[in-house]
């Protein structure tokens, strides 16, 4: 797979075993749909509709279960597949955001058994009280973001991030860390760019909490 933003890709044959290795646009990798394009516009549909599958398939069972168990099996079975390594393909899309949202407002009706088209599902879900999965993914970055700092995963911090330099600002903090300019919006709205904007936003006793366990809650309350 030949990644690039060019216009005019140098086409060149790579080998592997005496054998010349064929050129794809997509492939799947570790439960990732990975594009030459950098788009995640196929992951996000294959999810949604892995996703849709079975939530197809808790609905015609569960029907007439109980609201607590309908809520459990979409926690269980549904929302993984939207979820799983969401820090890696996050969107920034309007499009790819509510197509990924769209999963979550069908199963509200399901759990609520409300299917009136007038009814409010923006109501239904904080009547659940649900957030959104555009701020869960936004939660599970910053997650990360912490391990990182924190050097709790073999993901070393000083190859991807530069220390804030030290100032008199008010919002200055030694766990925060420079902004990372980026030219083109695949690599603005990629991981590491992405996640110090938030990152920097928290106060220090966020920052600072001792655990993990700490943090995700104080982020989960806060966003």
């Amino acid at each position: 797979m030949r990644i690039t933003l060019r216009l005019n890709v140098i086409e060149t044959n790579y080998h592997l075993g005496g054998s010349v290795l064929s050129v794809v646009s997509e492939y799947p990798y570790l439960g990732l749909t990975m594009t030459n394009t950098l788009s995640w516009q196929k992951h996000i549909n294959n999810i949604t509709t892995r996703a849709n599958r079975m939530l197809g398939l808790i609905r015609r069972n569960l029907r007439a279960s109980p609201q607590k168990l309908k809520q459990q099996a979409y926690f269980t079975l549904v929302r993984p597949h939207l979820e799983y390594c969401c820090t890696v393909w996050n969107s920034h899309t309007k499009k790819l955001i509510t197509q990924v949202e769209n999963i979550q407002r069908r199963a509200a009706r399901f759990v609520l058994g409300n299917y009136h088209q007038r009814e409010s599902v923006t109501a239904m879900i904080s009547e659940l009280e649900w957030t959104s999965l555009e701020k869960r993914r936004q939660a599970a970055s910053l997650q990360m973001m912490y391990k990182i700092h924190n050097q709790l995963i073999a993901i070393n911090p000083n190859n991807y991030l530069t220390a804030m330099q030290p100032s008199a600002a008010r919002s200055f903090h030694p766990s925060k860390y420079q902004i990372i300019p980026a030219r083109v919006q695949v690599y603005q709205y990629s991981f590491f760019p992405r996640t110090v904007a938030w990152w920097n936003t928290l106060p220090d006793n966020i920052l600072t909490s001792p655990l993990p366990e700490v943090f995700k809650g104080a982020v989960a309350s806060r966003i």
